[in-house]
């Protein structure tokens, strides 16, 4: 009788540590959570649907996490909200390597989409020093803010930022993600 008890006390072990990701609960340690992803638009007459303080882009620096939110202005354009937040509530994403790519002073902005291939590599090399894991294996994406026209010749800004950000729509960070293997 003692080892039938045994027995069924290991079955129900086992199944309860099956169970996960599978009933839609968190994946990983939950670092990555079911939740409601920031709204990508919000009304710009309402500041109270933006979650933390607003900050220019090219301000993030490696660690920092943040959200962006987008809307659309009187004129009709589309102008983007970035505001950073703690690390240790939902957030979208989080900056984890800040790099300068290499031109002089005075050198001609490149094409945006060779900032973006540049970064993207730059990006990569560092992404598995920084999750513990390689990123073919990740449930993370990578992403990249770099140089705009304007700043790269007004302000002479040549930083590239890494972040990442969950692999799913409708999911969201929930604390760092720095060595989680995720």
């Amino acid at each position: 009788m003692r080892w039938f008890l045994l027995g069924c006390a290991l079955a129900l072990t086992a199944v309860a540590c099956a169970r996960g990701s599978a009933d839609g609960e968190t994946i990983g340690p939950e670092i990555i959570v079911e939740a409601e992803p920031t709204s990508d638009t919000f009304d710009a007459s309402d500041p109270e649907q933006l979650s933390g303080v607003s900050t220019n882009p090219s301000n993030i620096t490696a660690g920092d996490c943040f959200n962006e939110y987008v809307y659309q202005d009187r004129a009709d354009f589309l102008q983007q909200i970035t505001t950073l937040v703690g690390c240790d509530g939902p957030h979208d994403r989080e900056a984890y390597f800040l790099t300068e790519y290499p031109a002089d002073d005075d050198d001609p902005a490149p094409a945006e989409e060779t900032l973006r291939r540049w970064a993207e590599r730059a990006c990569l090399d560092e992404f598995e020093s920084f999750v513990g894991l390689e990123y073919v294996l990740s449930k993370l994406e990578i992403g990249a803010i770099v140089p705009s026209f304007e700043t790269w010749t007004d302000e002479g800004d040549r930083n590239v930022i890494c972040f990442v950000f969950p692999d799913e729509d409708g999911r969201r960070l929930r604390t760092s993600v720095a060595d989680s293997g995720l």
